[in-house]
């Protein structure tokens, strides 16, 4: 992905969505990463309206640990204490971008608003909740978010 391309708000996210997902030993970006970067900057719209939705940064690491407990369990293995999963810490290695992200930036880039339309994290925070398959619906699921009110939200504010 070509960071030159994007707006500096869309940069600073995405750079926030590597550090997100190097500090949880991941090695690839995925959309749970930048959602999580979306969530943990409290002054912007789009965290302040998913936290009025019932969405925070603490509350979506919660559901994603439910999550992973509901997708160990559904195939009949009991989940470790997360503590006990820690790896070796990567040697400063920058984690790269996953398979879903260049699907998330062409769905936030034209989502509603033409190839010409900047790009803004409320795109970006729609995109991924606008995403049927994957973690991060489960994990919505599972905590009981309704992502369509939450799109709504996104899109009036």
């Amino acid at each position: 992905m070509d960071d030159d391309t994007l707006p500096v708000g869309m940069r600073e996210l995405m750079t926030r969505a590597i550090d997100e997902a190097a500090q949880r030993g991941s090695g690839v970006v995925e959309g749970e990463h930048i959602l999580l970067a979306l969530l943990a900057e409290p002054r912007s719209a789009a965290a302040r309206t998913a936290a009025e939705g019932g969405l925070d940064h603490d509350g979506l690491l919660d559901a994603l640990r439910a999550e992973r407990v509901h997708s160990l369990q559904a195939a009949g293995i009991t989940a470790i204490d997360a503590s006990r999963l820690q790896s070796t810490p990567r040697a400063r290695q920058r984690p790269t971008w996953g398979a879903s992200i260049r699907t998330l930036m062409t769905e936030a880039r034209t989502a509603n608003r033409g190839p010409r339309h900047r790009m803004t994290e409320q795109d970006m925070f729609v995109a991924i909740l606008r995403t049927e398959l994957g973690t991060v619906p489960r994990a919505l699921d599972l905590a009981g978010i309704d992502r369509a009110a939450l799109i709504t939200r996104l899109s009036q504010a």
